[in-house]
């Protein structure tokens, strides 16, 4: 049997602060938190040149589930005052998270915006328990603290790093660009690399990003309307690893953007 119940969302405000979006109470009988599903909207008019890159994290007091830090797909920026917008489509976070039936821990959740925005973002969780013991591994999800600047040529750029401890088996990866003012006719097409001295073999993870269009116009928009998140990497990985990030941008672009990549992996 399984269950859902949501953290009703809250404002994490317009800047960069870790903001509280509430707790939740495990049910007695579950035994496994199977994913949790950030949800979110602008709590008004996105501004030009803003886009919307936020992280979404889980922790407890009283639950051994750290790290899951995650970043959601991202609302692009627009052109104009009056330019459509559209928030992409939600992601599951698959945790199989074990926990004790018949106790009430408490699972606290956050929010937290990479850039500044003029409209406040508001932002709840959806929890997916089940009365069963979980079957699988379960998830952990990391990430950079900070963006990193996409720069304006065509070329690769070097984001932050991602440490792991007691890593076994690196699951997922994803990336993300958040455009500041987009260009009419440049089109946002670019890779993304993972890359560690710590990984079990030397073969390549690069994987695409979701591209995302711009018309011609002076009221246009860089839609983007689902994260690029890729599962089944199935890479093994030292118990202490260091991830590099590296962005490979495939088209110009006048304005620079920001870009973050995270992953998801497995315990000793």
């Amino acid at each position: 049997m399984t269950s859902w119940d949501v953290i009703t969302p809250t404002s994490i405000g317009t800047g960069v602060a870790k903001t509280s979006l509430g707790t939740i109470v495990k049910p007695e009988e579950v035994q496994s938190l199977i994913e949790f599903v950030p949800y979110w909207a602008p709590s008004g008019v996105v501004t030009a040149g803003e886009s919307m890159l936020l992280e979404t994290a889980l922790e407890s007091n009283s639950v051994n589930l750290l790290p899951k830090r995650v970043i959601n797909p991202v609302l692009a920026s627009t052109l104009g005052a009056t330019a459509a917008t559209a928030i992409p489509v939600l992601e599951a976070w698959n945790c199989n998270t074990p926990l004790t039936a018949g106790a009430t821990p408490t699972i606290q959740a956050f929010g937290q915006s990479q850039i500044a925005n003029t409209a406040a973002p508001t932002m709840g969780v959806a929890f997916h328990w089940s009365n069963s013991r979980p079957t699988n591994p379960e998830m952990f999800y990391n990430k950079p603290d900070n963006e990193t600047s996409t720069g304006t040529a065509q070329t690769t750029v070097a984001g932050n790093t991602i440490s792991i401890n007691d890593g076994k088996v690196l699951q997922s990866v994803y990336g993300a660009i958040a455009p500041t003012t987009i260009t009419a006719s440049e089109s946002w097409i670019a890779s993304m690399q993972f890359n560690s001295n710590d990984f079990d073999n030397s073969q390549a993870i690069e994987v695409p990003l979701q591209p995302m269009s711009v018309g011609l116009g002076a009221l246009n928009s860089a839609l983007n309307l689902k994260g690029s998140y890729y599962k089944n990497v199935s890479m093994g990985m030292k118990p202490t690893c260091t991830i590099s990030t590296v962005l490979r941008l495939s088209e110009a672009q006048t304005v620079a953007g920001s870009f973050i990549g995270g992953v998801g992996y497995t315990k000793i």
